[in-house]
């Protein structure tokens, strides 16, 4: 997922960390509040109209996905013909 400078869209939905919708911001401002939270401006959703984005620290974020995928692997089930 694109975050912070990378998201080149004019206009996004701002979600915070609390899962609050923030509303509607230009993509500037969006950034600029994430950081003045020490935290990363982050589009989880991409093709809406306007992309969706999270404030949220993208570190973390991978590393729950990592420990997610790796939960799902462990308990896969695989099928022997």
């Amino acid at each position: 997922p694109r975050t912070n400078r990378r998201i080149r869209v004019p206009r996004v939905l701002v979600i915070d960390d609390a899962g609050n919708k923030l509303g509607e911001f230009m993509t500037e401002d969006a950034v600029r509040l994430a950081e003045e939270r020490g935290l990363d401006l982050v589009e989880v959703a991409p093709n809406a109209r306007p992309p969706v984005c999270r404030i949220a620290d993208f570190g973390k974020m991978k590393y729950e996905k990592k420990k997610r995928d790796a939960t799902t692997r462990r308990n896969q089930v695989q099928v022997q013909l």
